[in-house]
Formats: structure tokens, sequence, C-alpha cells
């Protein structure tokens, strides 16, 4: 289980929507994922009863024949619940053959009360086990929808991690909230090793794996989860809608067909999950909305959605005192403050853009551009999120987009648009360069203009000549920041050197004409041309010296002596 992409993930719900509000839109998990993840029930009674703890341990004794001990100290309140240790220590051994029908019962009860209490309700300490689970299995032949009750935990648990503040936890059922990040999203999805062999059971079905067992052996995460975290928000915040697998069960007439061998009790249940209904759990109600997730089921999103107050009173409680045998549900519309609003924002950045929105106005100071928070942090050696710069930029293409609409707009209704539109186009130059120079692009900067002048809009020919007058004033200019020229780039060792090693290397050159020699031009009776005279004279003036010094020499060299024998 992957802390960091969980922590990262839990930042970007909201309970009023109980959806993850992402880049890419909103994302829930719902019925559908219970029922191929788990291969929970959804049809059947409400997981709702009397969960006042007076007495609870004779209630314990009761069910299971025994009981964790009171505190000595009668004022100190404890839990009501057993620890895990206690229940492993007590009911941990095997049953011995030939036990008793009660006795099987009994260890029954308690192994899948301690199942419910650590993966579907599972608290946020993760050392106890609660009473009222307990309870639920007073009746084993009882038939709960406990999908629908697995479910509105996990969001009641979600509301309250994404609001708490400082270090905490988060209970209900990660193996559920786990499995349908990996499959949908990129952000922590582990890395599949060997596949281990399941033991099937062609004669019982209901034995077959789910489709969480497509993830049953992973790679684990061990980097630092401080440092994943940081790494993984960015990646929420950059995530975009053609990066998510919306449909990972398969398209709407082909669910589970990637997966052999799946277990019937996933599809079974499939007319329930787009239902629009309370999730109840105990004490806790929580609204199902699948029609904000429409794209999972592989249907048109509408958007806005239509909007469903989840902040109501949903639970009223029939009767009065403590101790009370009955408990009645009932649900209530009412009206809530916020029954009119619609949540339009559909999306949720948690990292802010690196700098201010006008400091593409004016020339930039990178001197006190580097004292920002964003370039400080980063000269420290602390890791800066991509997402900043990249919602800053993003945020300036919209401001500049909007700007072209407008001034394309109000180019048909004046009578000479071509002086404002080219203001405006130099103006929009202006600060794309500066927003380059901001992401490291080091250019010269274009002269501000003053306010008055940028005040009174100039006629047509005054821009053309202007323009003309800068164009060639650019082109005479170099940017103070590119290098000078160096003459011809060193020779880099290539492949290719070690191929050819040891041979000649042919330097292919242009193809040009042979050269004619005055004898054969003379003999062709062909004039020469001016090129080709001022050649010859130069050959002419460099052979005269060198004639003159060989007959020196020649000079210089003694008389031979006669033949022998003269």
């Amino acid at each position: 289980m992957n802390a960091a992409a969980l922590t990262a993930l839990v930042d970007r719900w909201r309970p009023e929507t109980h959806t993850f509000h992402l880049r890419a839109g909103e994302m829930t998990p719902t019925l559908q994922d219970v029922s191929m993840i788990l291969g929970l029930p959804i049809q059947g009674e409400p997981l709702c009863m009397n969960t006042a703890s007076d007495g609870w341990r004779e209630q314990m004794a009761n069910l299971i024949g025994m009981a964790p001990p009171a505190p000595e100290n009668p004022k100190e309140r404890a839990p009501a619940g057993a620890p895990f240790a206690w229940i492993r220590t007590n009911f941990g051994e095997l049953l011995p053959e030939g036990a008793e029908r009660d006795t099987i019962r009994t260890y029954t009860r308690v192994y899948l009360w301690y199942m419910l209490s650590r993966t579907l309700f599972a608290d946020s300490g993760g050392k106890l086990a609660h009473w009222c689970w307990l309870k639920a299995l007073t009746v084993l032949e009882r038939r709960w929808s406990w999908g629908t009750a697995a479910l509105a935990y996990l969001y009641r648990q979600l509301d309250e991690a994404c609001r708490r503040t400082g270090s905490g936890g988060i209970g209900g059922c990660l193996l559920l909230l786990s499995v349908w990040s990996w499959d949908r999203l990129s952000v922590g999805r582990p890395r599949i090793l060997t596949a281990r062999p399941w033991p099937h059971y062609r004669h019982n079905l209901d034995r077959e794996p789910t489709w969480a067992y497509l993830w049953d052996n992973v790679s684990e995460m061990t980097s630092d989860p401080k440092i994943m975290y940081r790494h993984y928000t960015e990646e929420l915040d950059t995530l975009t809608a053609e990066q998510v697998d919306w449909e990972p069960y398969g398209t709407y007439y082909r669910i589970g067909a990637g997966m052999a061998d799946l277990n019937p009790k996933c599809l079974e249940e499939a007319r329930f999950w787009r239902m629009r209904c309370p999730l109840i759990c105990m004490w806790l109600v929580e609204y199902h909305q699948p029609h904000r997730v429409m794209r999972q089921f592989g249907l048109y999103q509408e958007c806005p959605p239509q909007w469903q107050d989840t902040d109501q009173r949903f639970i009223g409680l029939i009767g009065s005192g403590r101790g009370r045998s009955q408990i009645g549900l009932t649900i209530i519309e009412a009206t809530s403050q916020r029954s009119n609003t619609v949540w339009k924002s559909t999306r949720i950045e948690l990292v802010k853009p690196a700098y201010d929105d006008d400091i593409l106005y004016d020339p930039i100071e990178f001197d006190e551009l580097a004292q920002s928070q964003h370039d400080t942090f980063a000269r420290r050696g602390r890791s800066t999120s991509i997402a900043s710069e990249l919602n800053f930029v993003r945020s300036e293409i919209q401001k500049t987009a909007e700007e072209c609409e407008t001034v394309w707009d109000q180019s048909h209704t004046d009578d000479k648009p071509i002086g404002p539109m080219r203001h405006f186009i130099k103006n929009t130059a202006r600060k794309m360069r500066r927003l380059a120079n901001l992401l490291g692009c080091r250019d010269t900067e274009i002269a501000a203009t003053s306010s008055s002048e940028e005040a009174e809009i100039p006629d047509d020919d005054t821009i053309l000549s202007q323009g003309i007058a800068s164009q060639r004033k650019k082109q005479a200019t170099r940017s103070a920041y590119k290098l000078k020229p160096r003459g011809n780039a060193p020779k880099r060792y290539t492949p290719d050197d070690y191929v050819n090693r040891g041979k000649k290397v042919v330097i292919e050159e242009d193809e040009t004409p042979p050269r004619r020699s005055t004898l054969r031009k003379m003999r062709n009776d062909e004039p020469l041309s001016s090129e080709e005279e001022e050649e010859q004279e130069q050959q002419e003036q460099e052979q005269q010296p060198r004639q003159r010094t060989k007959r020196l020499a020649v000079r210089k060299q003694p008389a031979r002596r006669g033949r022998r024998g003269g």
C-alpha cells in the first residue's frame, strides 16, 4: 500500500460532492468498484441497528464466550471493542478435531469480526475491533447490504481525512481505494510482478478471485514518503483526461472480459451500479452520486452535473433516552443553505502559480525575481513543483487567448482596425518574450514605451515605418545572452571513427570541372578567361625566384674530374 500516493489523492477529496476533483474531471469509487474489487453484495437490508455501548461486555460474552477485562480505574474511559492483539491471543489457535457446532459458530463469528474490522471498517488507529461490527454478526444468516455499508464508511473516512490537520491516519477499506486508484490512475501505480496461480474450485464458483487479484503480487514503494508525496502531488496536478483509464474493467458490453475465471458475484448485481441512493452504515448516511462520474461507466458526462447536497440532516432518531431498543431511520429531505448553488469548479489545484499575475506587464528585474519564494526554495535545494510553473504559464496563455478574441471582435467594428491590432500584437510579443525569459530562454528585453506612448495609438504608416526601423536595428544587434561564435567546432569522436580506424580518410569535395593546362588550351586555340590569365601570371611570378635559386646552386658546384684513366 502506497501511503504517499493515497495521501496526495485524499487531498483532492471534496465532501460536498463525494468525489476527487482532478484536472481531468471528477472521479470517485462507486458501487461498480465495490462489486468488481470486493465482490460484496449490494442488495439486502441496510446495516443499521442500535449502537449503544451500555453493557457491551456482557453482550460480547454471550456471543463469543469472553470479553476484554474492564480497566482498573473505573474513571478511565475504555472504547467499546476489543484490541486485535486480544483477539489473536484468545482465538488464534486452530479448532480441535471434533469440535461442537456452537464452538465452530463462535470461531466463525470471531473470524468474520476480525476480518471486517481489519479490512472494510478499519478505523484511523488500526488497533481496535469495535463492538458494533460483532453485534451485526449475531445472526450469521441475516443478509446485510455489506457493499453499500463499506462504501458509506469509506466516504465518511475520506470526509474526515481531507479536513484533518497535522498527523493522522485514515480508515475505511483502503484496499478498495488503492486498487481503484491503480486501475484508473498512473500516479503511484506499482509494477505487477509474477502472477501467482489461484487454486480454482470448479464446483464452487463463488470461490473464484475478484478483480483485485490482478494486483496480488506487486512491487513496493521504498523511497522517502515525504519526497514521493511531493512528486505524486505534481503528477496529479498535471494529469489530463487522456491519461486516465476511465473504463479499466472493459467497455459497457464487455465488462470483466479482461480477466479469466472472474467471480460471478462481481457481475450479478450490475443493475444497481448507477443507482442514486443514500448509503447506510450504522450511524452513517452518505449519498451515492454516480451521475457526477458518468465517464467511469462509458457514458456522456454533463457539465456541470445536477447538484445534490450531501450535507443534509439525513438521520432522524425515533425514541428518547439512552439504551433505546428501537431506532428508526428516516431520510429527511431538508433544504440546505447550499441547495440552490452549483458546484461549478470541477477541478482543484493544490499548487499555487510560481509568480504573480502582473509580472509580465513590466520589464523583469531578475535580481528581485531571485528573492521570490519559488526561486529561493530552488536555490536552497528544496524540491519545487513543476506544476506551479505550469499553472502560471497556463493562466497567462488563457488570458492572452481571451485578449486576442476581444481585439478580434473589436476589429470588425473599428474603421481603422490595423493600427490597434498591430499595437496589440507588439504588446503580446513583449509579454511572450518575457514569459520565455522566466522559463530560462533569456533574450534581449524589448525597449518598453512610456505610458503616454502606449496610451496614444499611432497611425498605420507610423507603425509600419517604426517596425521596419526596429527590425533593422534588431538585426544589427546581438543578444547579450548568446555566446560569441568561436569558429569551427572541434571535431568530436563518433562511432564512424572507430569503424574507419587505420583507413585513409577521403574527404569528398564538391565536384569542380578539371583545370586545363596552358599547352592544351594553346593546342585547342581556345582563348583564356580573365581568371585563368590572372592565375597563370601568378604561377609565373612564383616560378621565377625558384629558377634563379636553382642557377646559383649550379654555379657553386665544384668542377668534375676528368675521366678515369685519362
